[in-house]
């Protein structure tokens, strides 16, 4: 599906007429995004594996015959889904971005969707212009696991104590340094503080757990490493006060392992 020329303009997507470059004034377009962890090794770019992004650029060629490089506004890992991931690109202006958003949809696989497509103003960028996260981690704390749970949630069939899991949650809440809660991310970091401005912990009927952290930023993995001790102090394996000294050794060889990723959902980007 190549778009088809503005009824204002001769100019077709991806070509001249006249002289006139369509791609000599493009603007940021917001990419609001929703896909399936399992069908993708991440977000990140990494040929020639199937990454979120490497399908929205393939989308956006075919569209517009010519290389559209895409920005996230984060990573995600192999297996996490996406309920509002946001991307951003620059395009001309020469389209409503409700056509747009049916011709990336048209493009590409089944795994993700785009839910809608927005001009932004000169500067925006997913990433950088972000001002916080939400993230939805889910547990399904039933047992047996319901079939249409699996690659949804994370399986922990022995009960939790909701009771010692807000106890811990407040304790995690706030501006701290996480870095005991962080796994290498294979670069430099300026600084592993970050403030979590809430742990929200419900439970469903069907006795999934959902645990929705909101905070300015957050380090890789944090927030399934954050998970994998919750769940430690809900089983009763870990008190809340242990919990708070691995929180102050900064040493990530003193807490639990990570929570699996099928559970985590990126829910929305503040901006």
């Amino acid at each position: 599906m190549v778009l088809p020329a503005s009824p204002t303009t001769s100019i077709i997507f991806g070509s001249k007429t006249a002289g006139i470059d369509p791609w000599m004034k493009t603007v940021p377009h917001r990419l609001l995004l929703a896909y399936r962890g399992e069908d993708f090794f991440g977000w990140q770019r990494q040929d020639p594996d199937p990454t979120v992004q490497l399908a929205l650029e393939k989308a956006l060629h075919k569209i517009f015959n010519r290389p559209v490089a895409v920005a996230g506004s984060g990573r995600t890992d192999r297996g996490v889904h996406a309920l509002g991931q946001v991307a951003s690109c620059e395009l001309p202006p020469l389209h409503p971005p409700a056509t747009l958003a049916k011709a990336l949809n048209f493009h590409l696989p089944a795994g993700v969707r785009v839910l809608s497509v927005r001009r932004e103003k000169p500067g925006f960028h997913a990433r950088f212009s972000a001002k916080g996260k939400s993230y939805l981690y889910r547990i399904a704390n039933t047992d047996p696991l319901h079939p249409l749970e699996i690659g949804r949630a994370w399986h922990v069939p022995r009960p939790l104590d909701l009771t010692s899991l807000r106890k811990a949650a407040k304790i995690l809440t706030g501006k701290h340094d996480f870095a005991a809660f962080t796994s290498n991310p294979g670069y430099e970091r300026k600084s592993t503080i970050r403030n979590i401005r809430s742990i929200r912990i419900v439970k469903k009927k069907s006795g999934v757990l959902e645990l929705t952290f909101e905070g300015d930023g957050f380090l890789y993995r944090m927030v399934r490493n954050l998970v994998g001790a919750l769940v430690k102090v809900g089983q009763g394996r870990l008190t809340p006060v242990e919990l708070k000294k691995i929180l102050h050794s900064r040493s990530r060889s003193t807490a639990p392992p990570t929570a699996p990723a099928e559970g985590l959902y990126l829910l929305s980007v503040r901006y």
